[in-house]
């Protein structure tokens, strides 16, 4: 489903709130932003909590229950791959059914099929780097998870000593815990994304190598089968005939 442009009237209302991620990470503060004539946003200012200042384009962002919030790039190009590669298909689709139908003739069929085909290669190139984008943020993820364990275990262990205090242990603990949590929110959404992309691939790979529609005029100029001749009659032998001459 397509997202409605960003506008200065619903980003200016968030100036100097907090930013998150689709997980609960915080990504920041939002400072600024840069905007069309026509009033439709281009790039967020965020300044991270290392004081750096990211622009973000818009098409990263989303307003979401009150919050702004920052798409991972991984997220932004699955979202253009898969929108684009549900319309290739549903056109595919469309066409095979208009010229079974013989609504449109044969050369605009194969000229409009062959674009579709090219377009559905191009969009096979761009899920390939996709999928290799999520395989390295799943890897960067579970190492981090790795992390994390060996955090709270170190964290356990120095409570379980008497090291730290009650109060500084559950607010450490808390921090972990939710770090993970997003972490868990996360993997699940690039399993999940992963698995549209690679059943999109599969329908149109079945789709392209599909033997090209016929359209009810073509198969009324299909020859019918010659019919072979007739066998002889089992059982029964040629009569003789004798000619007399003179």
């Amino acid at each position: 489903m397509p997202r409605a442009p960003l506008t200065v009237d619903k980003v200016q209302e968030f100036i100097g709130e907090t930013v998150y991620d689709p997980y609960g990470r915080v990504a920041g503060k939002l400072v600024s932003f840069e905007s069309d004539v026509d009033g439709t946003v281009q790039n967020v200012v965020v300044e991270t909590e290392s004081r750096d200042v990211r622009f973000i384009p818009a098409e990263a962002i989303e307003i979401k229950e009150g919050r702004i919030i920052v798409w991972p790039e991984w997220k932004v190009v699955a979202h253009k791959v898969i929108a684009s590669y549900q319309r290739a298909l549903k056109r595919l689709k469309g066409l095979e059914d208009m010229y079974s139908r013989n609504e449109i003739p044969s050369v605009v069929y194969h000229e409009m099929r062959k674009r579709l085909n090219a377009s559905l290669s191009r969009l096979k190139d761009e899920a390939k780097k996709l999928r290799e984008m999520i395989n390295r943020r799943m890897h960067d993820i579970e190492d981090n998870n790795l992390k994390l364990d060996r955090a709270i275990a170190n964290l356990k262990v120095s409570y379980m000593a008497g090291e730290i205090g009650e109060k500084a242990y559950k607010t450490a603990i808390e921090h972990l815990r939710g770090a993970k949590d997003s972490n868990t929110r996360e993997l699940e959404d690039l399993k999940a994304t992963k698995s549209k992309v690679e059943a999109l691939e599969s329908g149109a790979l079945d789709l392209v190598k599909s033997k090209p529609a016929e359209s009810k005029t073509e198969a009324k100029k299909q020859p019918e089968p010659s019919k072979a001749p007739a066998s002889p009659i089992q059982g029964l032998q040629p009569i003789p005939v004798k000619v007399i001459e003179g």
